[in-house]
């Protein structure tokens, strides 16, 4: 396992039995991520495999929304749970002030049990990290 996966692991609480069957590719600061299956395919050698992970910066490691979408379900540690009207906001770009049961950083976003998204909480502030709309032309 990388030592970013192991990082976001351990920062959400995410037991890393659930990464047994997924492989990982580091890119250009990105952690991709797919079926250990998917990443084994050695025919075409790709520019990347799966969906991304996270990004890497010099001091901190980023989860996308995507990932954490599909993976926070497993997620023990970092939740901020809001309401629907709140996760209408944080959708739409905006940031709550609140008092949350989490650490500053990186945390998961849920919503009824379902994670909306990425989220930085630097108390009492949550900024949303859920990437905007963008209409197809």
């Amino acid at each position: 396992m990388l030592k970013q996966v192991k990082e976001l692991s351990e920062r959400f609480g995410i037991d890393p039995g659930v990464f047994k069957r997924l492989g990982f590719m580091l890119r250009q600061e990105t952690v991709f991520i797919a079926d250990r299956k998917v990443m084994e395919f050695d025919q075409v050698k790709p520019i990347r495999r799966g969906i991304r992970f996270c990004r890497v910066f010099p001091h901190s490691v980023k989860p996308t929304t995507w990932a954490m979408q599909i993976l926070g379900k497993h997620a023990t540690r970092n939740c901020i749970d809001v309401t629907k009207e709140q996760a209408v906001e944080l959708i739409n770009g905006k940031q709550l002030k609140l008092n949350a049961a989490a650490e500053n950083g990186f945390v998961i976003i849920r919503c009824s049990g379902h994670v909306v998204g990425v989220g930085h909480y630097k108390s009492p502030i949550l900024k949303s990290q859920i990437p905007k709309y963008r209409p197809v032309e």
